[in-house]
């Protein structure tokens, strides 16, 4: 007698206990150590569920981070819609992903620094726009550029050059830990501090009558 196809609630079971077996690993052994056979073996399960559940081990790793990140971008949508100075909202939002970053290492590092192993495959280059954090920025320097705040220029490029500024100095101590650098949280604050001033428009004071 064929077996019953798995009902909803056994599907969602299934995928969860793959997701904790794909975690522990990654947290045990790095990125370049995941493979499909190594998930399954720990997830007691046949590699094949994991392609029939995720589709790949490329989705299946992205699931991990996938929940948690949507209900920061959410709580950063939420929070610029409420900030009317674009050059205000600016420096909160990457005051914000410096706090994320500092406040939830774990799933900064899986989510924003995850470095691709060869054994997983590399995916279709999606817009910038498909990043919400991307599009928070650019639709922040655009507002500032209509009220004459902040500088000209393509709103995407200077976007993505805010972007990586903070980044960068979230992800520097991490990569080169053998080295006395700076705390994160001071160099992201000073280049937040750079990055603003350096944005802004700075309007010369008005001659004297």
């Amino acid at each position: 007698m064929a077996r019953p196809p798995a009902t909803d609630a056994q599907k969602t079971v299934a995928r969860r206990q793959i997701q904790k077996a794909a975690a522990s690993f990654y947290a045990e052994h790095g990125a370049a150590a995941v493979t499909a056979r190594a998930i399954a073996q720990r997830a007691g399960v046949s590699v094949g569920k994991i392609y029939a559940h995720f589709g790949s081990l490329q989705a299946l790793m992205q699931s991990l981070w996938m929940d948690p990140v949507e209900t920061i971008n959410a709580q950063l949508e939420a929070m610029a819609a409420e900030i009317a100075d674009p050059v205000q909202r600016l420096k909160a939002l990457l005051e914000a992903y410096v706090e994320t970053a500092l406040t939830r290492p774990q799933l900064f590092r899986g989510a924003f620094l995850f470095v691709r192993p060869d054994t997983l495959p590399k995916p279709d280059r999606a817009p910038l726009d498909s990043a919400p954090f991307a599009t928070l920025l650019t639709s922040t320097i655009h507002d500032g550029q209509k009220l004459g705040v902040l500088r000209e220029g393509d709103p995407r490029g200077l976007a993505q050059l805010a972007w990586a500024g903070v980044h960068g100095c979230l992800a520097l101590p991490v990569n080169f830990d053998r080295l006395d650098l700076a705390r994160s949280q001071d160099l992201a604050g000073l280049m937040i501090d750079i990055l603003v001033r350096d944005l802004s428009v700075v309007h010369p004071p008005e001659p004297a009558a």
